[in-house]
């Protein structure tokens, strides 16, 4: 219980750090107010230019992270080592749930490939997102019966979890991954770790999403890549001995190990 507390507790300081990057005002301000005591206060003249100029480097690298060109960077250095697609066909078409971001995309990306018969089923995944997109594929034509529809993953890790039943029932062993750019690496090498063959297919986050939300949604991946990575989540998992406690709701190894 000890690690599923660690994690909630990582969570919730994530998103605290999240918040407090993407308003400006609390992130400058503070540094203003520094800079000022250090004008003020009596420092050393040797060390007051120094600390002067780390405080303007740090207002100057937040701006240029939260300008149009930082958030391309930042997404870009996520995408950089996703292979291209080359039109593989697959067993089935994987869409995660990202709550509203780009969830029209994602639904007509999905709706593409099945309709270029890149894979005769689509698997929706996510709590509150897959009802709703598995609507929008109706509406864009994809009939319910070539649909999958996982409506109880949280997290990245659970769409795995959740969907692998799902898509072992069917045999799929190749899947086209459909989510925004900067969650694709993350969801690769997850879905990977569970064994599947996964081509991914990135959409891109919507133009109009201010590029202060951009670099903390890149942030945002580049913070989970790491948490992933140290928590094993990328290596490959022994497929017979994942189950779900419904009870508790908790993923549960049988090993012992704890993973949410």
């Amino acid at each position: 219980m000890s690690l599923i507390l660690h994690l909630h507790q990582w969570s919730q300081l994530k998103y605290a750090l999240l918040n407090w990057f993407t308003d400006p005002r609390r992130v400058l301000l503070p540094l203003l107010l520094i800079g000022l005591m250090a004008l003020c206060l009596k420092v050393s003249p040797y060390k007051k230019p120094i600390l002067l100029r780390s405080i303007c480097s740090l207002g100057a690298t937040y701006l240029l992270l939260i300008s149009p060109l930082g958030a391309t960077v930042a997404t870009r250095g996520l995408t950089l080592f996703l292979l291209p697609d080359i039109g593989q066909s697959a067993d089935a078409i994987v869409v995660l749930g990202r709550g509203p971001l780009a969830e029209q995309e994602r639904a007509q990306a999905a709706a593409n490939l099945w309709k270029a018969h890149r894979a005769p089923t689509i698997l929706t995944t996510g709590r509150g997102e897959a009802p709703r997109l598995s609507t929008q594929l109706i509406q864009l034509g994809i009939p319910l019966n070539v649909q999958l529809i996982e409506p109880e993953a949280r997290t990245t890790e659970e769409n795995a979890i959740h969907s692998f039943e799902l898509l072992q029932s069917i045999g799929a062993s190749r899947i086209i991954l459909v989510t925004d750019q900067p969650h694709m690496l993350r969801s690769v090498l997850t879905f990977r770790s569970f064994g599947f063959e996964t081509i991914p297919y990135p959409v891109q986050v919507p133009s109009s999403l201010p590029a202060i939300e951009k670099t903390a949604l890149a942030l945002r991946e580049y913070v989970g890549l790491v948490s992933y990575a140290l928590i094993g989540r990328f290596q490959p998992r022994a497929m017979s001995v994942v189950r779900l406690n419904e009870s508790s709701k908790e993923i549960v190894m049988q090993t012992g190990r704890l993973s949410g």
